[in-house]
């Protein structure tokens, strides 16, 4: 079949959304992105492990919305069943439109898995010290995976080559959707105890919470419409399979955006200056806590404070620095200070 009978025109407002709405989300996201790989190399946090995760996510998220484009283009998602079926000239069974929809589903799966495992993973670190969270947090990570490796299972027992493709069946459609739209919930729940701990005084502060938990319900009702298998908002997936697909191709795309942005708003600078400790507060209580001092004494030689690995520190026979930082309080504990020393003593022996 010739490319030209493939493509289809874009006719009507959905298709229009499609081709629209989920690069503009994309991008957002990867703007996103790139800012916190940023920040992480600014403040040399070791989050890699998040960071990877985060970047798979998005790297997926691409994937998805490209074959999103493909739909609409060559596809004809936006039109109804009837209309597919008119422009090619034949059954829906005999094209490779269900392949192109598992193909979305699996990249979704797998980007949605990746941004879900690293917030938990974030979760871990902050838990640390709280074992049933921290046990919650991993329980959750175990789970996410498993439902990937259970969502896979079922989508390639459906549709693998070179064998037919057919719809999922509505069992295993609820099944996927409903753990999802659970795991979501879930998420979103873990954050609360970390939350409930820190003093909300600033509006600035609850309104960074409120954006957050926002963002998470916004995740969640995209995992719930995008079950097109259970809410016919769109159209019937029996009888009109490609109409009721809308939904599934639109928000899949947003949900992981929005689940990439809400996972990477807790490390980025922007988000941490919301945080700070309020100046006016601690002068209207009388405390007043100052960086005064970083550097070496007079006297040291050798490598600034900006390398302080001792293996970097060559051509000295004898080397002794001493960094040291003094907090000074300048409220009613006038004069009290504290002086944290490090010392490295290198010796070259010849």
């Amino acid at each position: 079949m010739h490319l030209a009978k493939r493509r289809f025109d874009v006719v009507n407002d959905q298709q229009i959304i499609l081709l629209v709405i989920p690069p503009i989300f994309l991008a957002i996201a990867t703007g996103v992105v790139i800012v916190r790989w940023r920040d992480r190399q600014v403040k040399r946090i070791n989050t890699l492990v998040q960071d990877i995760l985060c970047v798979c996510g998005l790297i997926m998220s691409l994937l998805v919305v490209v074959i999103v484009v493909v739909l609409v283009l060559v596809d004809g998602q936006g039109l109804s069943t009837n209309e597919v079926e008119a422009h090619f000239g034949e059954h829906l069974k005999h094209r490779f439109w269900i392949r192109t929809q598992f193909a979305v589903d699996c990249c979704w799966a797998t980007s949605i898995t990746a941004v879900q495992l690293s917030l938990l993973w974030f979760y871990a670190r902050i838990y640390d010290t709280h074992r049933f969270l921290l046990f919650s947090s991993y329980l959750m990570m175990a789970s996410v995976t498993a439902w990937f490796v259970y969502a896979l299972s079922a989508w390639a027992y459906h549709c693998h080559p070179p064998g037919t493709c057919t719809l999922a069946s509505r069992g295993n459609c609820i099944g996927i959707g409903s753990l999802h739209v659970a795991f979501n919930a879930l998420v979103m729940c873990l954050a609360v105890p970390a939350i409930t701990e820190m003093e909300l005084t600033s509006k600035q502060r609850k309104l960074s919470i409120l954006v957050l938990f926002v963002l998470g319900t916004f995740c969640t009702v995209c995992a719930v419409l995008r079950m097109d298998c259970v809410f016919p908002f769109f159209g019937d997936i029996h009888s009109d399979p490609i109409g009721a697909s809308w939904g599934r191709m639109l928000f899949s795309p947003l949900e992981i955006a929005v689940g990439i942005i809400a996972c990477s708003i807790p490390t980025l600078t922007p988000f941490h200056s919301r945080w700070r400790i309020d100046r006016s507060d601690l002068l209207r209580e009388g405390f007043v806590h100052d960086l005064q001092r970083l550097g070496s004494r007079p006297g040291d030689s050798g490598s600034s404070l900006t390398n302080p690995d001792p293996a970097n520190w060559v051509g000295k026979d004898i080397w002794q620095n001493h960094a040291f930082v003094s907090l000074e309080n300048g409220g009613k504990f006038n004069g009290d200070h504290i002086e944290v020393t490090k010392e490295y003593i290198v010796v070259r022996k010849t």
